[in-house]
């Protein structure tokens, strides 16, 4: 296992720097998981970008992103795609700690889960300092019929309190097909929610991904603790958010959610000054 480990390592740092690299990283490079505002009992709330809007430029430069999303006021970032292509933890971890950022959270897919493997992305986001891990993804084939979302639910009844055993916390990210997919008058997210433990599943919810019909506040309240995080999108190129206050609000009724985290769903939206006034809405929100 030593010797795997060592492997990892190895080819998590290759390509970060010019460097010889050691056997084994010591402690003082990357130390423990950071400890989030979730799992500290922190009653502050907290807002994240989800980089996946800035994913050339995360790949390019990983220190001017987090420099602009630092000086934007943004307390952590997000990760997605991360294996696509494979990028290396540790830049991005060193990248982080000097612009005062923390990870809050990272998006991996099913596939990714069942093909990378739970030791493999656990060693990938203890050196990135992440300790909240995700399924936001499921392939078309994966969709679409009450025994697939079953099968999902066993797979994460094992594969949760393994994690819990090892220091992750576990939340699911919806898009959509999640509220689209209807068994028996029952959306697949909550039969997903009904037979996972609500005490390891837990749900970053994405509003852009409930469905009209859906009353968001109701649902959230409907959530209660299993509510870990809520995620929307910017609206336009001023920077204005989709998320209204009674929605703030009923987020942060629920005693669980602290992260509320902005993602750009227009890929040409400047990250400059409309940022900035994302951010400052919804701290005006959360604190009001």
């Amino acid at each position: 296992m030593m010797s795997n480990r060592r492997d990892f390592f190895r080819k998590a740092l290759a390509g970060a720097a010019a460097v010889t690299i050691p056997a084994m990283l010591p402690n003082e490079v990357f130390g423990k998981p950071v400890v989030t505002p979730n799992n500290a009992g922190n009653n502050s709330f907290k807002i994240g970008y989800q980089l996946w809007g800035v994913q050339k430029m995360l790949i390019e430069n990983p220190d001017a992103t987090m420099q602009l999303m630092a000086r934007r006021g943004l307390d952590g970032v997000e990760f997605a795609n991360m294996m696509s292509p494979f990028q290396p933890a540790l830049p991005l971890r060193l990248a982080m700690n000097k612009h005062n950022l923390v990870p809050c959270g990272i998006h991996h897919s099913l596939t990714e889960w069942q093909t990378k493997g739970a030791e493999f992305l656990m060693e990938y986001n203890y050196i990135l300092g992440n300790s909240d891990v995700s399924c936001h993804w499921l392939e078309r084939n994966q969709q679409g019929s009450l025994e697939n979302y079953l099968s999902h639910s066993k797979f994460f009844r094992e594969l949760t309190p393994y994690l819990k055993k090892n220091g992750f916390n576990f939340y699911y990210h919806n898009h959509g097909y999640e509220y689209t997919d209807i068994f028996d008058g029952k959306f697949a997210m909550d039969i997903m929610l009904e037979n996972t433990d609500p005490a390891l599943f837990f749900m970053e919810l994405h509003i852009g991904g409930l469905p009209a019909s859906v009353d968001t506040v109701e649902y959230i309240k409907k959530l209660g603790a299993r509510l870990y995080k809520i995620h929307f999108p910017v609206l336009d190129r001023d920077g204005n958010v989709s998320i209204k206050q009674e929605i703030v609000d009923a987020a942060k009724e629920s005693g669980t959610c602290q992260w509320f985290i902005i993602e750009q769903n227009i890929p040409d939206l400047p990250t400059g000054e409309s940022l900035a006034r994302s951010v400052d809405i919804l701290r005006e929100m959360l604190y009001k």
